[in-house]
């Protein structure tokens, strides 16, 4: 970045407004970067450095709360500066746009002179602080440079002294060998291994079948898989017309731990006894799936929730980014991930992530995910289960959902 040429993006969905930051921005010798709405201004941080935003609130679809909370919860553009400008004369307004992490306000009509003071303040913070990265990369590319020498001389003296154990056993080993006789060591083994009785060599081998077998309590039963593909079928087709809207993909349907959740799993299944015939074994598979009357409510439930909090998962994803699917079967549970990647959520806002707001608890415009969160973990605890939220490191969040296996 250079304090003289900055890639400056605008934020405004009327044209007039943009012609005219973008005047002001040229005159100051920067780059302007025009975006007419919310999405587009996800589109061009993702394909371009940008190094400070202009970014109007009243939007229609994604306002200016949105979008700079977008911008401060996500890692990769948490430290671009953010004017925020508005017709809005409102100390509340400004009070929320700071709070979520606004650099600085103006209020149209605005000054030129303030603007470009303001652009200049703004691009100088960020320069130093790019520069402050910078050599903090360069510390820690030093420190891990030297951490890898001091790792490979370790693993060369690891090496060097497996070798000598090497040696000093053989050299052990060879001392028996030539103490006892090989011969008569090789006969000797023979006699006492002819002498185990059979019951024992039988009982040996059960034990060591019985230790190989998989507990049954993790393999998922034919009618829990249905289940699972239904709730989670359902669930992505009800949310798709949302992402594609927001530009965000939905991954296809996980593994259940090593048990494919695809279609046609009950085609592919292995049949062992050569004399049952497989239409028939499919067809029975088949009636133990059929649902009464209760399971299929519990079942519409369980995908309404979800689609609510895959709509969640795509507004906290960033632009053309996917949401992960996951699914582990546990002893009494089903553990569903939604996986999206993006914004963050600070860890003070966590514990009130699925809280309905009220006049005494507010919560900041644009981090809000709305009423569904709230509305899908109260399905969920409906149901036995459970639904909570964490950060994935810095590269997004993770939906869990727990769901009890005799409820399937």
């Amino acid at each position: 970045m250079s304090l003289n040429s900055a890639n400056i993006l605008i934020v405004d969905d009327i044209e007039d407004n943009r012609i005219v930051l973008s005047r002001l921005v040229k005159i100051q010798g920067h780059v302007p970067i025009l975006a007419e709405d919310g999405l587009i201004a996800f589109e061009k941080l993702k394909e371009q450095d940008i190094d400070l935003v202009l970014l109007d609130i009243m939007m229609p679809n994604i306002d200016g709360y949105e979008v700079l909370s977008h911008i401060k919860d996500t890692v990769a553009w948490r430290h671009i500066p953010v004017i925020m400008i508005t017709a809005l004369d409102d100390v509340d307004s400004a009070v929320n746009c700071i709070e979520i992490g606004a650099q600085d306000y103006l209020t149209k009509p605005f000054k030129t002179v303030l603007l470009r003071a303001k652009i200049t303040s703004c691009l100088e913070r960020k320069f130093w602080h790019d520069k402050e990265k910078d050599y903090l990369r360069q510390i820690e590319q030093a420190k891990s440079q030297l951490e890898e020498q001091v790792q490979k001389k370790t693993r060369e003296l690891a090496e060097t002294n497996k070798k000598l154990e090497v040696l000093v056993k053989a050299k052990g080993d060879a001392i028996k060998i030539a103490y006892y006789g090989f011969h008569s060591s090789i006969q000797d083994l023979f006699k006492r291994t002819a002498r185990v009785p059979l019951e024992e060599v039988n009982e040996l081998m059960k034990t060591i079948r019985k230790s190989a077998q998989i507990d049954s309590t993790t393999i998922m039963l034919v009618f829990e898989i249905k289940s699972v593909q239904d709730i989670l079928k359902t669930a992505i087709n009800s949310a798709t017309e949302f992402a594609q809207f927001r530009h965000v993909k939905i991954g296809k349907l996980p593994k259940c731990g090593r048990q494919s959740l695809e279609p046609d799993m009950l085609d592919t299944m292995s049949i062992v006894d050569n004399d049952i015939e497989q239409d028939s074994l499919r067809n029975d598979l088949s009636a133990l799936t059929v649902d009464d009357k209760n399971s299929l409510q519990q079942k519409k439930m369980c995908a309404d929730a979800l689609t609510d909090i895959l709509k969640v998962a795509i507004k906290f994803s960033n632009y053309d980014n996917s949401i992960e699917l996951s699914c582990e079967p546990l002893q009494d549970e089903l553990v569903i991930g939604i996986h999206a990647t993006g914004c963050i959520i600070r860890e003070a806002e966590i514990a009130d992530f699925f809280t309905i707001p009220t006049l005494e608890h507010k919560i900041a415009p644009g981090r809000y995910p709305g009423t569904a969160a709230a509305t899908a973990k109260n399905i969920i605890e409906l149901l036995g289960g459970s639904l909570t939220v964490e950060n994935r490191d810095t590269t997004g969040v993770s939906f869990i959902i727990k769901l009890r296996r005799d409820n399937l």
